[in-house]
């Protein structure tokens, strides 16, 4: 793992409190530590999770380290967290973009780092585009034709959000869109009309 050295060595303080790894999601566990009774896992938000707050709110402090790079870094019992830039280079973080939160062993080995963990590997999208035409009858129920045309609209848009069944596909909808949408007209049948298609078993 990459190893992160400080420029100044210094002696840690003794009887700090250990980090605690807590599983986060299958697969997935985080270095915490407890920050007026609340486990904080990214010194870069605030209590609430919402807003972006500086590491030196939770007691961290700016430090160098070999190659040029800067890390707000605090230290606990069983390693150092260090929080950084989305490159990984700088101290300097965005609110418009996430902080990578590292947990550094006492040998300097990485057993943390959030940005990698989050950067999903490159792939490219494998697109095609499908045009499909629907002609559904309703019973209108003394509703008017405009309503039909609005809920048959909204019942596609929410079959195409929900996609594919579990297990049935792995085809992903990306983006789609109404071209057009029209109401061809009412068919209305009166009581003494005959359906043939009865007496013909259709």
């Amino acid at each position: 793992m990459t190893s992160w050295s400080e420029l100044n060595s210094r002696e840690k303080p003794r009887g700090l409190p250990d980090a605690i790894q807590r599983q986060m999601a299958s697969g997935v566990s985080r270095y915490v530590f407890v920050h007026q009774d609340v486990e904080v896992d990214d010194p870069a938000i605030d209590a609430s999770g919402r807003f972006f707050v500086s590491p030196r709110e939770y007691g961290f402090s700016i430090r160098g380290f070999r190659g040029g790079k800067t890390a707000w870094a605090r230290d606990f019992g069983n390693g150092t967290m260090l929080v950084v830039n989305a490159e990984g280079t700088s101290h300097v973080l965005s609110p418009k973009l996430p902080s990578r939160v590292l947990f550094v062993a006492e040998d300097g080995s990485v057993l943390q780092d959030t940005g990698l963990a989050e950067r999903p590997a490159a792939r490219i999208p494998d697109l095609t585009t499908v045009r499909l035409t629907i002609n559904a009858t309703f019973d209108l129920h003394g509703e008017s034709p405009e309503v039909a045309r609005t809920l048959l609209m909204r019942m596609v848009d929410r079959a195409v959000l929900s996609g594919p069944s579990p297990g049935e596909s792995a085809a992903v909808v990306v983006d789609h869109m109404f071209e057009s949408s029209a109401v061809l007209g009412s068919e209305h049948r009166r009581s003494s009309d005959t359906d043939f298609s009865q007496l013909l078993d259709i």
